[in-house]
């Protein structure tokens, strides 16, 4: 299953805006941060350059619901929710660790450009072997169309 990957943030006072609260900018470092760590643990095997591949944000959808200040601790959850033949979906939450309320929500579309052409590439199946957890939830993307048709 295609469990959140989750990263543990101490927000810190440079973190914060003169209002108090963590920067809506912020927000963003603490996502990429997440997204990173997720791709360390779950990512390409041996990594991007291995594949001759780089990854690029090419849009962002974010839902900012409450705030956050110093010293709180934050869980960055990041998992794959959408694969194409092109672009990957993950989607992204920040929940403050003391409440267990959410403080943002986000779904991040990536694509991978070819590092020499500096062009975006299709997933191949080079890549996937990489990344299994692509097909992991491409299978899983199957089985609920399957379940969907008559």
């Amino acid at each position: 299953m295609n469990a959140p990957f989750v990263t543990a943030i101490k927000v810190r006072g440079f973190h914060e805006d003169r209002f108090g609260h963590v920067n809506n900018a912020r927000y963003l470092e603490f996502l990429e941060e997440g997204r990173w760590d997720y791709l360390d643990a779950r990512g390409p095997k041996d990594g991007f350059v291995a594949l001759g591949v780089f990854p690029v944000v090419v849009g962002l959808s974010i839902s900012y619901r409450r705030p956050s200040s110093a010293g709180d601790e934050v869980h960055v959850s990041t998992r794959v929710a959408k694969v194409s033949s092109r672009k990957i979906v993950m989607r992204q939450s920040i929940v403050q660790v003391s409440t267990g309320k959410l403080c943002c929500e986000a779904d991040v579309s990536i694509l991978l450009v070819d590092a020499q052409s500096g062009r975006p590439t299709t997933l191949s199946d080079r890549i996937r072997q990489a990344w299994p957890e692509l097909d992991e939830y491409a299978e899983q993307a199957s089985d609920r169309s399957a379940r969907m048709s008559p």
